[in-house]
């Protein structure tokens, strides 16, 4: 028989602040994105930037804009990381990501926003359900449509941020910079 354990946020003072408004319903979702993804950049260890940043996750959005069948390219991403020795938790999100996105179109376009929004959902996950029945969030139902929300609105500040002319392993790293200064709000 296994057991499921949740890997909650560090006890920090940043996380607290984005905790709040798992509570708090006047804490507006705009907020509770950028409380998140401060919380998530302030902390001694798990840099999801620098995760986010690496080359195999461009490599990997890549490959969903050539992929034409999800079967397959969960096969070749997954082969991507076994060739590099890369994977992580950036890789798995990645992947969760591009599955979500496969065949359809501009990698740039549609893979980004995705990739930022399961991070998101990821980053909520941690903790989210030890607030439930806390006010905000008093069922399950309402955790889930919580965390989608928040997901959600990382995805349209993410598809809101201006892409290079052309988006390679190379001009990645700076393009995930640019998204996370959006995503906590220092535009």
């Amino acid at each position: 028989m296994g057991t499921s354990v949740n890997q909650s946020s560090p006890r920090t003072l940043s996380w607290k602040v984005a905790q709040a408004g798992y509570r708090d319903p006047k804490v507006s979702i705009d907020r509770v994105t950028s409380e998140v993804w401060r919380a998530a950049l302030n902390q001694e260890s798990g840099d999801i930037e620098r995760l986010l940043s690496q080359p195999v996750v461009a490599r990997i959005g890549a490959l969903a804009s050539g992929s034409v069948s999800r079967v397959d390219l969960a096969k070749r991403s997954a082969a991507e990381i076994a060739k590099g020795k890369h994977s992580s938790l950036a890789t798995d999100i990645a992947r969760r990501a591009a599955v979500q996105v496969a065949g359809a179109g501009n990698w740039a376009e549609v893979f980004a926003p995705r990739l930022f929004a399961e991070a998101t959902t990821y980053l909520v996950s941690r903790d989210l359900p030890g607030f439930v029945g806390l006010g905000r969030v008093r069922t399950v139902a309402e955790s889930m449509s919580f965390r989608q929300s928040v997901a959600n609105r990382a995805a349209q500040i993410v598809a809101s941020v201006p892409r290079p002319g052309k988006m390679t392993e190379r001009t990645w790293p700076e393009y995930v910079r640019n998204v996370v200064l959006h995503l906590r709000g220092r535009q």
